[in-house]
Order: structure tokens, then C-alpha cells, then sequence
């Protein structure tokens, strides 16, 4: 069944068929319910790359990571965020594409004959526009982004990037739980983070905190070995060997800052296994303050930020772009949502 068998069975042209699909407003409410009557009543269904061809729209957003699709999913950060952007995307009837950056471009294996350059895998993607998740300056497909003709809008990424950035105050948001830390009495800290990447990848999220919470210790006069990084999965089930990775420094802290809550709720599960008070042995602060935890044991003190305002400002800016209602020229950015430290009874 084709679009010329419904204008025939319509009497209409083929033009006001590929009008009632594409361009609705160019007929009268009539003639198009009277077509899409009979293009159902036919089978007909518009073939979509015909549709995109016509009208230049995929009706689909582009949402990229640089890392696994696996990790993005099991993260509840990028989960609400996903169900934020999924809402959105619903209201405007819109689709989602999901894509990940993780094979692409690594670092420590030689070029495949089937390997893409970062701009030409953009361009493959069919979506209108784009928004793309932990972008550092210098990952392979920043220059690619900063190339695109499509609308690009960036969440918890570089702020150097040429293209409309909604970040957090990572930096202060650690500066103040170091102070908080401080002021505690605290002189030996461990930085639980994630484990460098094998791919390159940096996560600019992560380095904001990793810095701001340093920098607050160094302030305070005491040395750089005062703080020691360790590395911490971000899954729950890891919690217990996390934990362990703490608490067999040589120079056991006193306190210790997670880069995530999952974090730290896995060291808040882990230091309860081994019977290990917290915060009596082990200050524990976090950064998120997702649901859990105001009601982990016991409650944890943590980094607030805004976990729905930062998704849907940005979903909306790339429909304005996409729709040609603003210009990247009319955006302030990078948009800073401002932290705050919740104190609850971890630290």
C-alpha cells in the first residue's frame, strides 16, 4: 500500500496525503481526518526515512555517554535523569535514542578497519538533536560536537565546550564537605572514587569534586598526604570490598568523602558488616543525597544537588534549539545549579 493508493481511494492529491502526515496545518481539520480515515481503513502506514526525508525531522533525540550503557543503567542518578528526559520527550512526542561512546575511540587498542571517526559517527545517529552526559574537552568527539550542525546541549560536562552547558557546583559542593570535615576535628581523609578508566575517558564530574575537596584540605594548612584516593566501585554489592579498601590504608582516615552516594552507601553497608560505627570510627559524607540516603543506617550526610530542575531546563533548551525558538547565542552558559550540604548522622 502506497501513499498514491490512499490519494486515489481519498480523491486527493499525493501532495495533500504527504500534507496529513507531515504538514497537518497546510489542510482544513476535514480533509485530513478524512484522509487519515482512509489510509487506516487501506493499511497505510508512512515509511519513517520517507517521513525524514520530507520533512527534514527525525522526531528523536540523540542521548549519548561516554561510557557503557550497562553502567549508565545501573547508575540511579542517570536513571532519573533518563525518566525526566523520557517525560519530556512524551509531552512533544518525541523518541529516545540511546547510544554509547564506551567502544569508540580507545586509547589502548590499535584503529580497526570498521572504526569510525567521532564526527562521521555523530552524523550517523538519526536525531534531531542531542544531549550528551560527562563530556570532558578532552574526549575524541568534543571537537566533533563543537562541529555539529545539529543542536548539542551538555549535561555534568567541561564548562570550556562551545555548546550549551547545565553543570552543578561539583566543585564547591566537595569544598564545603571538606569544611564540614574540618570543623569535625578531622585530619586524615580518603577520597572514595572511581577507577581510572582503561579507555581514557575522564569524567569531569568527578575531578571537580576529587578538586574541590583537596584544595579545601590544603587550605586548611595540612599536607597533600592528608588526603589519599581510593578507588571504590559504584555498584552496592561492591560496598563491602570498598569499605575494605579504606580501612586497610596505612594511614587509616578518620573520615572519608564519596564522589557518589552509591558510594557511600556501599562503605556505610560495608562498615556495618564489619561492625565498624560510623560516624565514631569512620565519618561518612556523600554527594547527590538521592533517596536513599535520608534513610540508610545511618542516615548519610551529603552534597544536595537538584536532581530534577538540571535535566529538565536541559531538555527544554534542546527543543528550543531544535525548534529554532532561540540561538546558542542567547544562552548564558556554562548554567550552574548551585550545592548545598545536608548534615545528617554519617559524619
Amino acid at each position: 500500500m502506497t501513499l498514491r493508493d490512499v490519494a486515489r481511494q481519498a480523491g486527493v492529491s499525493p501532495t495533500a496525503v504527504s500534507f496529513a502526515y507531515n504538514a497537518p496545518h497546510q489542510l482544513s481539520h476535514s480533509t485530513r481526518e478524512h484522509i487519515l480515515d482512509t489510509a487506516e481503513k487501506l493499511g497505510y502506514q508512512p515509511h519513517p526515512v520517507a517521513r525524514t526525508l520530507a520533512t527534514g525531522r527525525t522526531n528523536a533525540i540523540g542521548l549519548l555517554v561516554p561510557t557503557s550503557l550497562n553502567w549508565m543503567l545501573h547508575d540511579p542518578l542517570f536513571t532519573h535523569f533518563l525518566g525526566e528526559v523520557g517525560a519530556a520527550c512524551d509531552r512533544e512526542e518525541k523518541r529516545i535514542l540511546l547510544a554509547s561512546m564506551h567502544e569508540s575511540w580507545r586509547g589502548d587498542s590499535p584503529p580497526s578497519s570498521e572504526a569510525m571517526a567521532p564526527s562521521t559517527w555523530l552524523a550517523s545517529i538519526a536525531a534531531d538533536g542531542f544531549l550528551m552526559f560527562f563530556i570532558d574537552s578532552a574526549h575524541p568527539v568534543t571537537e566533533a560536537v563543537q562541529r555539529s550542525l545539529r543542536p548539542i546541549v551538555l549535561l555534568d560536562s567541561a564548562d570550556n565546550i562551545q555548546a550549551p552547558t547545565f553543570n552543578i557546583d561539583d566543585y564547591g559542593g566537595a569544598y564545603t564537605a571538606a569544611q564540614h570535615l574540618l570543623a569535625k576535628g578531622h585530619r586524615q581523609f580518603a577520597i572514595a572514587t572511581m577507577t581510572p578508566r582503561r579507555d581514557g575517558v575522564v569524567i569531569p564530574t568527578i575531578e571537580r569534586r576529587v578538586r574541590g575537596f583537596s584544595q579545601a584540605v590544603a587550605e586548611a594548612g595540612l599536607p597533600p598526604a592528608a588526603v589519599q584516593i581510593v578507588h571504590a566501585r559504584g555498584v552496592p554489592s561492591a560496598g563491602h570490598q570498598s569499605f575494605q579498601n579504606i580501612w586497610q590504608l596505612r594511614r587509616r582516615p578518620t573520615a572519608v568523602f564519596c564522589v557518589s552516594d552509591v558510594r557511600a552507601l556501599g562503605i556505610l553497608s560495608g562498615a556495618r558488616r564489619e561492625g565498624i560505627s560510623v560516624p565514631d570510627d569512620l565519618a561518612v559524607v556523600g554527594f547527590g543525597d538521592l533517596p536513599d540516603a535520608s534513610v540508610s543506617s545511618p542516615p548519610l550526610t551529603t552534597v544536595h544537588r537538584d536532581v530534577d530542575s538540571q535535566p529538565r531546563l536541559a531538555i527544554r533548551t534542546l527543543f528550543q534549539l531544535i525548534n529554532e525558538q532561540i540561538s546558542e547565542g542567547d544562552l548564558e552558559t556554562p548554567h550552574i545549579s548551585e550545592t548545598r550540604l545536608v548534615v545528617r548522622e554519617s559524619s
